[in-house]
């Protein structure tokens, strides 16, 4: 037998009150150490893989294989290390992630208006000179787009720095609030009365870092109150409109994890559904799902990606399917507990989605498990199990 356990132990015969054998009453079955469900009533060979059956003596409260099983959760196995690397075992770490129904849909790049901001003047004026940055360039928050010049506000500097050099603190406290209702901002109004001085021509920044989605600004033109010079999107702006068909929105919600893939894209990003849009095409019958793209956003206006997105979607321990045993009664993981100790634990799955299975209960995240060769593992936890409660009939 290539496995040994924990504590070998010899089944003993267990005797009845009347003095006879009370295994001979049970009726002798022999299974497959790799392929456990294969039981016979003599012996022979696994008609899957060869090997030859191992026979086992059920005892009275316990009759299959599954029963068996069912009884052996806590039971540690112990494997020769030598052994373990010719069987191919291979081990895993459990880790939390999320599972559900997939739904793929084509998406489109779209700009999110909320991310735009307009660089005004609010005063007439004239713009005496203006950066290279053009429509589509990226600009960074601060850097200077152009310089404006105007009368009235040279004038409203001039009346200001009087008002300070001469005292008057409501005159000044009133001539730095007309300044600032012009646009000027604190920094700039500081600087200004630490130099003193009237200053002709006053920058014109950007108010946030993004890229140019607008530029109406020439050097030398005139300009008047309220007129829009550029359009700043921050950021990249970018939201990715995906039509859904009307019978797959329930499950659907604000916050639902969605996956975008593209052919610009490197790797797949992560993104959440920001809004259901509540209006259905009449024609295709779909409906628009805004999705927003977390962290580090690398899609493009105009751009064609695809989603994934997971209605219903549940979160936590995630292993490899191969990873879980069916007995038909329960669901069993074997724990790899290092040395070539192994445990059977008994586990509560949840949904199945690309080969990977949720567990809800039986598991922690780090714990190492067996994702191959468990049938192996499987029948020597069985055996030790039948042989376990022979013994301890016998004791009795």
């Amino acid at each position: 037998m290539l496995f040994r356990s924990k504590q070998q132990q010899q089944p003993q015969p267990l005797a009845a009150p009347d003095g006879t054998a009370k295994i001979q009453a049970v009726h002798a079955l022999w299974h497959c150490p790799m392929h456990p469900q294969i039981v016979r009533d003599h012996p022979g060979n696994c008609p899957i893989c060869g090997m030859q059956l191992v026979p086992f003596q059920p005892d009275a409260t316990s009759t299959t294989p599954d029963s068996a099983t069912a009884n052996h959760a806590s039971h540690d196995i112990q494997v020769d290390p030598s052994v373990v690397q010719k069987i191919g075992v291979r081990t895993d770490i459990v880790q939390a992630g999320t599972l559900g129904p997939m739904l793929r849909v084509d998406a489109e790049g779209v700009l999110d208006e909320a991310a735009e901001f307009s660089v005004t003047v609010r005063t007439m004026g004239y713009l005496e000179t203006v950066a290279s940055a053009r429509t589509g360039d990226r600009v960074r928050k601060g850097q200077i787009l152009a310089t404006f010049y105007s009368p009235e506000l040279v004038a409203a500097q001039g009346e200001w720095l009087e008002s300070r050099s001469g005292g008057d603190s409501v005159a000044t406290r009133a001539g730095r609030e007309r300044l600032r209702s012009y646009g000027l901002p604190d920094a700039l109004l500081d600087k200004l009365a630490a130099g003193g001085k009237v200053v002709r021509s006053l920058p014109i920044a950007a108010p946030v870092s993004g890229w140019i989605s607008k530029r109406q600004a020439d050097q030398g033109q005139s300009t008047m109150a309220g007129q829009e010079l550029f359009r700043i999107v921050q950021g990249t702006g970018v939201l990715l409109d995906a039509l859904v068909p009307q019978s797959r929105l329930p499950g659907l919600s604000t916050g639902s994890a969605a996956q975008i893939s593209g052919s610009d894209l490197s790797a797949p990003v992560k993104a959440i559904v920001r809004s259901i849009l509540p209006v259905v095409g009449t024609g295709d019958r779909t409906a628009t799902v805004r999705l927003e793209v977390r962290g580090t956003n690398p899609l493009r206006v105009g751009g064609l990606y695809q989603a994934v997105l997971h209605p219903k979607a549940e979160t936590g321990l995630v292993v490899p399917d191969e990873a879980v045993l069916h007995t038909g009664k329960r669901d069993i993981v074997f724990l790899a507990l290092g040395a070539g100790k192994f445990r059977p634990q008994v586990v509560k799955t949840g949904p199945t989605e690309g080969g990977n299975t949720m567990v809800r209960e039986g598991l922690e995240a780090g714990d190492e498990i067996v994702v191959s060769a468990q049938f192996l593992l499987d029948g020597e936890s069985r055996l030790q199990a039948v042989l376990d409660q022979m013994n301890a009939g016998a004791a009795q």
